[in-house]
């Protein structure tokens, strides 16, 4: 199936443990769209993060997100607005191109996230990152195969 849509998901983390079934919801996703994902760790949020300091550490993720900002752009955030399936169906259709930003250890700033397109909470919970990424990618395709009438949502 040849898409146009574009999905782009940036994050930063140290390891994934869920990396198996990332690739199984990818590839699933990739029916329906393009997607890349992008692990933007570096030094200097490794220091921020050993340092234990929170605003820094924040600053240093919306540092490398900034940069990549592009298309309808959605930010997880546990502060965000929490959704239904069908409801994350309706957000991300239509659209060309999707950017998704899952921050760090210790969030992202209010401010950042303001300047987003939308700010979505997967959960109340505190929720492991590279989990959070798993669920994401679980959600679009569910999102997909609801906006495509598919029977997986079922």
């Amino acid at each position: 199936m040849e898409t146009n849509l574009q999905i782009n998901i940036f994050y930063i983390q140290k390891n994934n443990e869920f990396e198996i079934l990332d690739q199984k919801y990818i590839k699933l996703i990739s029916k329906f769209a393009n997607i890349k994902e992008y692990n933007l760790f570096n030094k200097k949020i490794a220091n921020a993060q050993n340092l234990d300091n929170p605003e820094l550490a924040k600053k240093s993720y919306e540092e490398v997100f900034n940069a990549h900002k592009r298309g309808f752009n959605i930010v997880l955030d546990e502060r965000g607005k929490e959704l239904t399936s069908l409801e994350f169906a309706k957000i991300i259709q239509d659209k060309f191109e999707l950017s998704f930003f899952i921050g760090g250890a210790y969030g992202l700033r209010e401010e950042f996230t303001k300047k987003m397109n939308f700010s979505f909470s997967l959960s109340k919970l505190t929720l492991a990152h590279y989990f959070v990424k798993t669920l994401l990618l679980e959600q679009i395709y569910r999102a997909f195969c609801i906006n495509s009438n598919h029977p997986y949502h079922k």
